[in-house]
């Protein structure tokens, strides 16, 4: 190889391997870039909250999700959104009434949102739903807190992806795809981020008294800096609310005229036996004989519980419309609490233990709750028939 073809063999050889370091280089540039702007520019971004507050909540990552929702401020609107109607189907309620239940739960307002961020946070916590207790619970505010969350869509809602950002000056705006799980319907919400980092607090302005003499401090404002994007609202949750909830009426309509005849019925038979049980419990003494024990028993389990258990059967034959799954289930538990409560009372009886018959009625009042819980669902009421005290 003569000297010429060998000069230009290690020319080409540092030009290749020039070519391959300013590669490197500007891989390494756009990497380094890349790194840069995503921790000072990308995670300050309400983009970058609003797909980490999806993230969180489907993998009920409770600090991060709280990190990115102010559910406070949320709850607050969402529940206006959600009582504005809560009344209007009660046919129960005259006009005079409706005003006075309307006002009252404005009155409520903080308490019941309250309840909805513990009940928000234990799911989180839990991936399971449940009552927020205290002053929510039972009805010691007139109302199913229980058949509320069912009417608020938020157990069966889930949250898809971020559709897009809009940015408005200090707000942003952003579109977030869900789906209503019951009736599989799409739905866009719009929900509202503001940079709380940047709201500005004051310190001072007071008066203090010194020595007899009043002394005004100074007034500082400061301003937190940083970014903090939170959702704030959710704009279009009425609207949601409008598009879904009379599809899942139309189908707890459907289901209460398919399973009318069944429970019309059943109510008949269990009207007699309700006279026949008690007549089997008479007695002069006040007390049962062993002999009214024994037929008392075998009559409840003979009759009574086979009857309960018949008529679930035929309203499991009934197909259940996904807007009625939390009254088929409703159904489905009081059957199962009534009968748990007469096998016990038999026991109770039976043993003659006052222990046994207390609990059997501890299981009474839950299937009363239980029933009181149906017929307002069949019968469109959403409140108590009187109004509650405020504690």
């Amino acid at each position: 190889m003569d000297d010429y073809t060998w000069r230009k063999r290690l020319e080409s050889r540092r030009r290749r391997r020039q070519r391959e370091r300013m590669f490197l280089t500007f891989v390494f540039v756009v990497a380094l870039s890349g790194i840069f702007l995503y921790f000072t520019v990308y995670i300050k971004t309400p983009e970058y909250a609003v797909r980490e507050m999806v993230s969180a909540y489907r993998s009920g990552d409770v600090e991060n999700f709280r990190r990115h929702v102010d559910l406070n401020s949320i709850t607050l609107k969402a529940y206006d959104d959600l009582t504005s109607d809560l009344f209007k189907y009660d046919t129960n309620l005259t006009d005079r009434e409706r005003s006075l239940f309307e006002n009252f739960y404005v009155l409520i307002r903080r308490q019941m949102c309250k309840g909805a961020v513990k009940v928000i946070n234990t799911y989180l916590e839990t991936h399971e739903w449940t009552l927020p207790g205290e002053i929510l619970k039972g009805r010691q505010l007139g109302i199913d807190y229980d058949l509320l969350l069912d009417r608020s869509l938020i157990r069966h809602t889930s949250l898809i992806e971020l559709e897009g950002i809009e940015h408005r000056g200090e707000e942003a705006i952003a579109t977030v795809s869900i789906v209503e799980d019951y009736t599989q319907s799409p739905f866009v919400l719009k929900l509202t981020l503001k940079d709380l980092a940047n709201e500005s607090f004051h310190i001072g302005g007071s008066e203090l008294e010194i020595f007899g003499r009043k002394i005004k401090l100074p007034v500082f404002t400061f301003n937190l800096g940083g970014t903090e994007w939170k959702v704030v609202s959710v704009d279009n949750y009425r609207d949601y609310l409008d598009a879904v909830s009379p599809i899942l009426r139309k189908n707890l309509a459907d289901y209460i005229d398919a399973t009318e005849e069944i429970v019309y019925r059943y109510n008949g038979t269990f009207a007699v036996a309700q006279d026949v049980f008690i007549s089997l419990q008479h007695s002069p003494y006040g007390i049962m004989t062993t002999e009214q024990r024994v037929e008392t028993a075998s009559y409840v389990m003979d009759t009574l519980i086979p009857a309960l258990e018949n008529r679930q059967d035929e309203l499991n034959q009934i197909p259940v419309p996904q807007g009625a799954q939390f009254l088929a289930e409703l159904r489905k538990e009081s059957t199962r609490i009534t009968i748990l409560a007469w096998k016990t009372y038999i026991e109770g009886i039976t043993a003659n233990s006052a222990t046994t018959l207390d609990t059997a009625a501890s299981l009474h009042k839950q299937e009363l709750v239980l029933d009181q819980r149906i017929e307002e669902i069949v019968h469109n009421s959403a409140i108590a028939k009187n109004l509650p005290e405020l504690p």
